[in-house]
């Protein structure tokens, strides 16, 4: 075998990765991708633009296939099916694929990788098609798990926000039923819960700062149950009520005298004064200085 020092092999080699890059780019090109507790989003525009099937190829990953725009057709482990705006569908590794983009190039669409047992959980169902429809709400909430992406939100929010985007997926599908008699008869046991976790989160400073995984590691179950349970108990995001006790805590600091707002930002987890002033108006209707002023002693 040759060396890479720019003999034989190594020029058959790069040659080899540039053929390879350059399929990349005409079929379809990863323009972002982020990750949040063990989940990874990534953003997909196909410029692929053959009217007939090309593949087949292997799917690597447990995934979640939503299509933002345009249309293709997709054939999954033999099911054949067309997507567009309405729809998605769902990968295992393994899974043979071939794509056909009969309307022309430039679909865009999100892949969302997921481990065995989230999989497991929420679609090896009694539904055996690979196809996902998605309804207007599921699509709507897809939007601003990207939208909340790029304005550079907290890996928390964004954890939750995909747990609770494939609970929609799921329950559309059929593949899970959130309101099934037996789930029903376990209420007393999510209200625990819940009650364990608000409890775990009075503790303060260090417990609101614990990524979603480790706060759900704490009260024993997985982070998409937790989200899940949290939201249908209380009627709240689990994201929402943990921002709700950094604004109050911020907002107790500012009652006993405390001034740096860049400081407490940093105290509460906040990305930057920036971050804990959108937090503050989103929840009180007033930015922290105008707080500190209405809470001050002085006149």
């Amino acid at each position: 075998m040759e060396g890479t020092d720019g003999s034989p092999g190594s020029a058959r080699g790069t040659a080899e990765l540039l053929r390879s890059e350059a399929v990349r780019r005409r079929r379809g090109a990863m323009c972002g991708r982020f990750e949040a507790a063990g989940l990874t989003v990534v953003d997909i525009l196909c410029c692929e633009d053959r009217p007939s099937f090309v593949g087949p190829g292997r799917q690597e990953h447990y995934s979640v296939v939503l299509t933002r725009s345009g249309g293709y057709l997709r054939e999954v482990a033999g099911e054949e099916f067309f997507v567009d705006a309405t729809g998605g569908y769902l990968t295992r590794p393994g899974d043979e694929h071939r794509v056909a983009h009969p309307a022309g190039a430039g679909d865009r669409s999100t892949e969302i990788r997921i481990g065995p047992q989230l999989y497991a959980d929420r679609f090896d169902g009694a539904v055996p098609t690979r196809r996902l429809a998605v309804t207007a709400s599921a699509d709507l909430r897809h939007r601003t798990l990207l939208a909340a992406a790029r304005r550079g939100a907290e890996t928390f929010e964004l954890a939750e926000r995909i747990h609770l985007l494939l609970d929609d997926l799921a329950a559309t599908a059929g593949h899970w039923n959130p309101d099934s008699p037996a789930r029903r008869s376990t209420e007393r046991v999510h209200r625990r819960l819940v009650r364990d976790t608000c409890a775990v989160l009075a503790g303060g400073v260090p417990a609101l700062l614990l990524p979603l995984e480790d706060l759900a590691r704490v009260v024993g179950v997985s982070p998409h149950h937790l989200s899940r349970v949290f939201r249908a108990v209380t009627g709240t995001t689990l994201t929402r009520y943990r921002n709700e006790l950094r604004v109050r805590g911020v907002l107790h600091a500012l009652e006993e005298g405390a001034d740096g707002l860049r400081t407490l930002a940093a105290a509460y987890g906040f990305a930057d004064q920036a971050h804990l002033t959108r937090t503050c108006r989103a929840h009180t209707g007033q930015v922290p200085s105008a707080v500190r002023r209405l809470l001050s002693d002085r006149a």
